[in-house]
């Protein structure tokens, strides 16, 4: 019987269309890619064998996502948070564009997505696995959570005033308000 364990993800990795890294996520239970230079062969021979043959991992228009497992672990489950990390980050991505105001016909997540919005990205994937332990595998969860924390910060910012505090801003707003 095999060792069980919640370290079910070694990586999470993101490549573009020519191999390149966009987001590397290795956990510290996966010593084998301790060094920069291990990461890299890793990344690229995975890229070359992903482009020849069936492996699980997901290509969304010009992005590759991978979830790297234990070689013991379900394929099922890794395929279960490759989905759901993905179809997470769609939601979130296309939030992201329409709250810019910029239309695109293709709400897809591509390069210049995950360029744009590395944050929302990493936030996506800290809720989804967390230390090589998947968390959660229910995208619309791990978009609401994502998309919260951004709430969040603003309303820990206003509750954690004293009322002091809300009494001299209140105070500042009101002078400046007189003044213009």
């Amino acid at each position: 019987m095999s060792n069980l364990s919640l370290y079910a993800v070694k990586a999470v990795l993101i490549l573009d269309a020519d191999g390149q890294r966009l987001l590397a996520k290795y956990y510290p239970h996966a010593t084998e890619f301790a060094a920069l230079k291990d990461q890299r062969a890793f990344e690229k021979s995975l890229f070359e064998k992903t482009r020849r043959t069936n492996i699980c991992y997901r290509s969304v228009v010009d992005v590759y996502v991978y979830v790297v497992g234990v070689a013991e672990e379900n394929e099922i489950i890794l395929s279960t948070a490759l989905n759901a990390f993905v179809d997470a980050l769609d939601i979130l991505l296309r939030q992201r564009r329409l709250t810019a105001v910029v239309y695109v016909i293709r709400h897809q997540m591509e390069k210049q997505s995950i360029q744009s919005h590395y944050d929302t990205v990493v936030l996506a994937l800290d809720e989804c696995i967390d230390d090589g332990v998947v968390l959660e595998v229910d995208e619309e969860q791990i978009a609401s959570r994502v998309s919260k924390r951004g709430m969040d910060t603003i309303d820990v910012a206003l509750t954690e005033q004293t009322l002091m505090q809300a009494y001299q801003s209140a105070k500042e707003r009101l002078a400046n308000s007189l003044l213009k």
